[in-house]
């Protein structure tokens, strides 16, 4: 298995692959806008939060370990990855039986069809093997066959939940089983696959993967709530049309996100093979380019703000464009206190992180539910912005108390959370003004091309000097 592939190389080509194969569900989004009432897409971002919430459930976060098992277990990886497989698909095996035992209760409590609850659960059954293995092919810099196993999931999931909802007369319903049924019948072949690969069960293992991922999945959880609680609740409170037009700019505002997961899947194996080797220099060097690629990032998707609305959803969803601002400088949040969580589970802390998880999650649906009623659904985006600030300073102060305390330049990072938070004020000023806002987004692409052009021969050094 090959190490040596540089952190840049790999998020490069994470990068692009994801571009093109999520362009390809963003693509698709204004057609379920238009396929389905705005009432069934309320309905059905609601319903993909509870799928999300399940799955996570389901699966216990043990695919998670594998980050840190690859230095203690380098040599029975694929055993260890069969043997949470197996235990991961057992317990949701178990949650789906008791759950059929009362299936009426579980619907009044999702808000759901009983169809919708299979199809999740039978999704929850099979999807651990192909994080698990995602997330080992990540750790080994496999990025072919990252790409390969994303390229299938994402295809079949766009294609199939695009044809059922087409020829389905009833389009939820279409939808729901398309995104969740088929695709988990296409996991079938890789569950074998993972399973047999490993060819050994150890109860070593699940004691190991227990112990480290418990916690996580606790992480892991509250996150979700954290990203998809305000739907939950703005459909309780506001209605379907008010989800509706909250989750098209949520999505929008995710394509940044888009973007640090695609490199945060080349910099988390990078990174600990850093921290494993005692070289924090060269992390020291990286990340404030990292860090400044987000930042104007999420800028620049605040600017464009209402043409995203208009491409994704139509003009029917441009009351949700003021959404899109505060969710961006979220995501700008969200990408500084993951640089310290990431220090936080290599050093094995992972009570830490769910207890910050827990926290902001917390205080998210806590202000959810004060505020939403009085200022309506636009109140939610401040509040994961609360949310994520709090998981900011709670990390920060966590790692200050480990041997990484000086691994971050925390004057650069807050600059750039301070630049961020001032793009966010500004472009919420200049939605009222197209053409100056126009203007300012015009301005901002001509100074980063000709920055690049002075520098281009320094940029190139250090890109062949990482490469």
């Amino acid at each position: 298995m090959k190490k040596n592939n540089s952190f840049i190389k790999i998020g490069l080509i994470y990068t692009v692959s994801n571009v093109i194969i999520k362009g390809m569900a963003f693509l698709t989004t204004p057609i379920f806008t238009r396929l389905m009432s705005q009432e069934a897409y309320g309905n059905f971002s609601s319903i993909a939060a509870w799928a999300s919430i399940i799955s996570i459930i389901a699966a216990l976060s043990l695919y998670s370990s594998i980050s840190r098992a690859k230095y203690d277990y380098p040599d029975r990886i694929d055993s260890y990855v069969s043997t949470i497989t197996l235990v991961a698909s057992v317990f949701s095996m178990l949650m789906w039986g008791i759950m059929e035992i009362n299936m009426p209760l579980w619907e009044g409590i999702l808000k759901m069809d009983r169809v919708y609850i299979r199809s999740i659960l039978l999704y929850a059954v099979f999807s651990p093997c192909v994080q698990a293995l995602l997330t080992k092919y990540r750790m080994y810099n496999e990025y072919k066959k990252v790409i390969v196993l994303t390229w299938i999931t994402l295809l079949v999931t766009t294609l199939s939940s695009l044809g059922f909802t087409i020829f389905m007369t009833d389009k939820l319903t279409g939808r729901v089983i398309g995104t969740y049924g088929v695709v988990a019948v296409v996991y079938i072949p890789i569950w074998i696959y993972a399973l047999v690969k490993g060819r050994r069960i150890s109860l070593s293992f699940c004691k190991y993967a227990f112990a480290l991922s418990l916690p996580l999945l606790v992480h892991e959880l509250s996150t979700l709530l954290l990203n998809s609680s305000d739907k939950i609740i703005i459909h309780q409170l506001c209605g379907e049309n008010d989800a509706a037009l909250y989750s098209i700019a949520y999505t929008i505002a995710m394509i940044i996100t888009m973007l640090m997961s695609s490199v945060n899947q080349a910099w988390v194996p990078w990174f600990f093979d850093k921290l494993e080797a005692k070289d924090t220099d060269s992390v020291r060097k990286v990340v404030p380019a990292y860090t400044l690629v987000f930042t104007l990032g999420s800028i620049a998707l605040m600017l464009v703000g209402p043409e995203m609305v208009l491409i994704f959803g139509g003009r029917d969803y441009l009351p949700a464009v003021s959404v899109i601002p505060p969710i961006c400088f979220s995501v700008a949040l969200q990408f500084v206190y993951t640089l310290y969580v990431n220090v936080e589970f290599y050093l094995k802390k992972t009570k830490f992180i769910s207890l910050a998880t827990v926290g902001a999650t917390a205080i998210n649906i806590g202000l959810n539910f004060l505020l939403i009623p009085r200022f309506g659904y636009i109140a939610a985006a401040y509040t994961t912005v609360i949310g994520y600030a709090f998981m900011v300073v709670f990390h920060y102060l966590v790692c200050r108390r480990t041997e990484y305390r000086t691994l971050f330049n925390v004057k650069v990072l807050l600059l750039n959370l301070l630049v961020s938070f001032g793009g966010m004020l500004l472009v919420l000023v200049l939605y009222r003004w197209n053409a100056v806002r126009l203007a300012v987004t015009a301005l901002l692409v001509i100074a980063v091309v000709l920055f690049a052009l002075i520098k281009r021969k320094m940029l190139i050094e250090k890109i062949k000097k990482f490469m």
